[in-house]
C-alpha cells in the first residue's frame, strides 16, 4: 500500500526519461521501507518497536555500584511482558550502567501471544545497545509437550539475541521444590526424577545448543534454593536426586556446568524476633541486611561454595541467581517476621539493596566469592503466577524513596 501510494505520487510529480523513473523506484523502495518499518505493513508485521532508554525517576542517589561486571538485574514478568521499554539500563537509584540480566523465560504461553514479537525487539535493543548479557531461563515441569513449545521459544530469542549477549542457559528453576507443590501428582516426581525425564531433557538442550550455531560453548546450569544444602553435600531423597543430578550434569559437561543458587535472607527459616518482644527484629535484619563473613548471604554462598568443592573435588563456576527484599511484606513471608513491622518496611528495602550494591563480593578469607549475583527484581509484580513485592520501582512509595516506576499508563 505504501509503495503504490508513492508511485502514484511520483507519476504525478515526476513526468521525465528512464532515469528519473529509475529514481524514483529507488527512492520509493527506500520510503516505503521506512514507512514499514514505523506504520507496519497493515497485515500484522510492525510497527517495529523504538526503545527509548530508561531513566528512573528518584531522589534518592545510592552512591556508586562495587563489582558492576558481576552484578545483574533479575527481569520479572511484569516487566518483560507488560513493559519491556521499561527494561532499566542502569542500576536504580545510581549511575552505574547494568552490564546483565536474568530472563526467567522467553515467553508465558498465558501471554498473548500478539505481544511478544515487540517484547523481544525491546530486549534486543536494550540488550545490544548497552552491550548487556543474559542468562536466559528454560522451564521444566511435568508437560513434556509443553516443555517442548517453551524450549522453541528459547532457540528462537537465542538467536535473536546472539551468542555474543547470551551469558548461560538455566534449565529448570528451584526443582528441588516441585515435590511440594500443589496438584504435582507422586507420578510426576518420580518421572522427574528416578525416571531420569530432567536429566535427559537438560541432554536435549544441550545437543540443540551444539547444533546452534554459535552456542556450542554456552554455559549450562540449572537455578536451586536453600533447600539443596540441607544433604550431604546435597539433598538426594526420591524427591529431589539433586546430588545425583549434579554429578551426571558435571560428568557431561564439565567446567561448561555452572552451579547455581538463590538466597533469601528475607525468608530465612533462622530469623527470629528479638528476645522479649512481640514485634522487634533488630538482630534478624542486622544479620539479613550486612554482606561480609558472619551475614546471612554470604555465610549460605560460602556454604554452597564448600559443597560444591567437596562434590566435584576442585573449584567450580557459581552464581547467586536471585536475592533481594521485600516491600511491603510478601504474601509467602512466614513466621516470626510477619509480626515485626521494621522487617518489610521501606528503610529495610533500601538497606539491604544499598548494602547490595556496596558488596564486593567477598565472603570469606578461606573461599572465594560468587562469580555473578543477580538482584530480584524491577518492580512489584507477579512471578511463576505468585504475586511477588522484592520492589524497587514500587509504586506505592513516595518519589524521595526506592521510586523508579516510569509508567502512569497502569501497564506495571
Amino acid at each position: 500500500m505504501a509503495l503504490k501510494r508513492c508511485e502514484a505520487f511520483a507519476r504525478n510529480f515526476c513526468q521525465c526519461s528512464g532515469l528519473c523513473a529509475c529514481l524514483t523506484a529507488l527512492a520509493c523502495a527506500v520510503a516505503a521501507s521506512v514507512f514499514i518499518y514505523i506504520a507496519g505493513d497493515g497485515a500484522g508485521n510492525g510497527p517495529k518497536p523504538i526503545a527509548v532508554a530508561y531513566k528512573c525517576k528518584s531522589d534518592l542517589y545510592l552512591g556508586r555500584v562495587l563489582k558492576p561486571e558481576k552484578k545483574g538485574l533479575a527481569i520479572d514478568d511484569t516487566t518483560f511482558q507488560k513493559c519491556a521499554d521499561g527494561i532499566p539500563r542502569v542500576w536504580p537509584n545510581t549511575q552505574a550502567e547494568l552490564t546483565s540480566l536474568r530472563l526467567f523465560k522467553a515467553w508465558d504461553k498465558a501471554w498473548p501471544d500478539g505481544g511478544r514479537v515487540d517484547a523481544w525487539s525491546q530486549l534486543e535493543v536494550v540488550v545490544r545497545e548497552a552491550g548487556m548479557k543474559v542468562l536466559v531461563g528454560a522451564q521444566i515441569t511435568c508437560d513434556e509437550q509443553d516443555d517442548d513449545r517453551d524450549w522453541r521459544l528459547v532457540l528462537q530469542l537465542l538467536q535473536i539475541l546472539g551468542r555474543q549477549h547470551v551469558m548461560g542457559i538455566a534449565i529448570g528453576n528451584e526443582m528441588e521444590l516441585l515435590q511440594f507443590k500443589a496438584n504435582i501428582s507422586q507420578d510426576c516426581i518420580q518421572r522427574m526424577w528416578h525416571g531420569g525425564y530432567f536429566l535427559r531433557k537438560l541432554s536435549e538442550r544441550a545437543a540443540d545448543l551444539d547444533a546452534l550455531d554459535g552456542f556450542g560453548d554456552v554455559p549450562l546450569t540449572s537455578v536451586f534454593g536453600g533447600y539443596i544444602l540441607s544433604g550431604s553435600p546435597f539433598v538426594d531423597t526420591p524427591g529431589a536426586m539433586v546430588q545425583t543430578f549434579f554429578k551426571e550434569a558435571i560428568k557431561k559437561f564439565g567446567t561448561r556446568w555452572v552451579f547455581t543458587i538463590n538466597v533469601y535472607p528475607y525468608f530465612a527459616p533462622n530469623n527470629a524476633l528479638d528476645p522479649g518482644t512481640t514485634d522487634q527484629c533488630s538482630a534478624s535484619l542486622e544479620t539479613d541486611w550486612c554482606f561480609k563473613k558472619g551475614c546471612n548471604l554470604p555465610d549460605t554462598v560460602a556454604l554452597m561454595r564448600k559443597k560444591t568443592t567437596m562434590l566435584v573435588g576442585r573449584d567450580s563456576t557459581l552464581w547467586v541467581g536471585e536475592t533481594g527484599w521485600s516491600s511491603p511484606q510478601a504474601s509467602t513471608l512466614t513466621g516470626a517476621m510477619t509480626g515485626c513491622p521494621d522487617f518489610s518496611s521501606q528503610n529495610s528495602l533500601k538497606n539491604y539493596y544499598k548494602n547490595f550494591l556496596r558488596w564486593t563480593l567477598d565472603i570469606s578469607d578461606d573461599v572465594d566469592g560468587p562469580d555473578h549475583v543477580f538482584y530480584f527484581t524491577a518492580r512489584d509484580s507477579g512471578n511463576f503466577g505468585v504475586m511477588q513485592q522484592r520492589a524497587n520501582f514500587s509504586p506505592r512509595a513516595p518519589r524521595q524513596k526506592l521510586n523508579c516506576l516510569p509508567f502512569e499508563d497502569g501497564r506495571c
